[in-house]
């Protein structure tokens, strides 16, 4: 008698890891950068100004206060722009990995799995790309891409 193993003895060819391709890279890219963000936007609503209670032992209080004063505007100017650039590129990249992966990454997928991804990622680009058009008039512009 020979002793039998309880492990398979082949991998099957079937199964997949649960993140491949490049396109799960650029989704998980484009979430962390928009998470990035979110950090920058809450540190430039966070951080409180100086007071001006702070600044009584200089010789000239109310120059060291304005001096003071526009740093703390200069930092959350610049908060604000990281959170606004970081969350345009996020967004973007998080676009472009939805559509790498429904265009290329989709093959194990159902048809209609298929097709409600791809229209759900063609209203998510064109509602980024474009604000204002109404569902109405991104019906009549596939409409007229499609002819």
């Amino acid at each position: 008698m020979e002793a039998q193993s309880s492990l398979p003895s082949s991998i099957n060819d079937t199964t997949r890891p649960r993140f491949t391709g490049i396109s799960d890279v650029f989704i998980i890219c484009g979430l962390s950068i928009i998470v990035i963000s979110l950090v920058f936007s809450w540190m430039a609503t966070y951080d409180n100004p100086p007071e001006q209670d702070d600044f009584s032992e200089f010789n000239d209080p109310s120059d060291a206060y304005q001096n003071a004063l526009e740093n703390h505007q200069d930092k959350i100017r610049g908060y604000e722009g990281v959170y606004s650039l970081f969350s345009s590129m996020g967004v973007v990249i998080l676009v472009g990995g939805l559509f790498y992966k429904t265009v290329s990454d989709s093959n194990h997928l159902p048809d209609w799995v298929r097709v409600a991804m791809m229209i759900g990622v063609l209203y998510f680009m064109i509602r980024l790309f474009t604000t204002d058009l109404s569902l109405m008039d991104q019906i009549e512009l596939i409409a007229l891409v499609n002819s």
